[in-house]
Formats: C-alpha cells, structure tokens, sequence
C-alpha cells in the first residue's frame, strides 16, 4: 500500500511539474541593445565590450524551454551606457560597477504580457555567488567572474519578470 501511494505520489509531482512547465511564460524574440561607441571610459568600454552578446545568451540560456516563436513575448534590453561607464572612473573599481536597463516585453496578441521596467544589478548583488571574501581586482579571471555573475543574476530577474 505504501509502495502504490509512493508512486502515485512521484506521478502526480513529476505531472504537476510537467503541468508548471506547460504554464511558463514564452519568449518569441529577445533583443539586447548596448550602444559600446558611447562608453568612452577605456576601462569600461574593455570590461563591458561583450556584454551585449553575454547578455543576450545567458537570458536565452535561462529560456531554453521557453522559445515559442508564434505564441511568445517580446522582450527587449537596451543598457544604459552611462552607468556602465560610471563604475570605472579613476577612484573606482568593478565592484563599483552596476549593469542597469531598461526591460520592455510585448506580445502581438495578450494585452496581459506588456512590461517595461528599470533593472539594476549592482556587483554587492552578485557577489554572494563568488564567496566570502572574493576580489574582483584580484587577478584577470577574477575581474571575469564578477562580470559573469553580473550578468547571470541580470538574466535571472529578466527571466522571472516576465508575465
């Protein structure tokens, strides 16, 4: 009896999650723009320099399951340069830096999916994924993993915000 309540157990949650799913907001499009011509600050224009396609392939990495050309949402990302170029002038570091957008998603059809929002994501965000005591000036592979995990907690809350 235990055996059969189990299993029904594990069909009925493995259903519900399949049915969780099914109820996944879907993307059609994304489109991240990054003006890098605007970002004069050297230090910057390096860090950033392939934050447009980083961007772009962490949320669609995020949304693997969620691609429905025809039924999908819209979602476009235009970075704000100025910040970008903000965290790097003279008496500050990358973990000054903050990646901050503007957030539109629209769809063709669900008046229900419209969206626009200002995202900030501030390095002090990212820094638990590094660990205690990490230092993004430390070393050039260090200074890369902040960026990335700049960009993974950016792709998170794009992916959780969409309707």
């Amino acid at each position: 009896m235990l055996k059969k309540t189990l299993i029904a157990l594990g069909l009925t949650t493995a259903l519900s999650g399949f049915a969780l799913a099914q109820d996944l907001p879907t993307v059609k499009s994304l489109d991240v723009t990054v003006d890098m011509a605007t970002v004069t600050n050297e230090k910057a224009a390096k860090y950033w320099g392939a934050l447009q396609a980083d961007l772009q392939g962490a949320v669609m990495a995020k949304l693997a399951n969620q691609v429905d050309e025809e039924k999908g949402a819209k979602v476009s990302i235009d970075i704000d340069e100025v910040t970008l170029a903000d965290g790097f002038t003279d008496t500050m570091g990358i973990e000054n830096s903050v990646l901050k957008g503007m957030v539109h998603e629209t769809h063709d059809t669900d008046n229900s999916r419209f969206n626009s929002y200002e995202l900030t994501v501030s390095y002090d965000l990212a820094a638990p994924m590094l660990g205690e005591g990490f230092n993004p000036n430390a070393s050039e592979e260090d200074s890369r993993r902040a960026y990335e995990a700049m960009i993974d907690v950016f792709a998170d809350q794009v992916v959780k915000n969409l309707k």
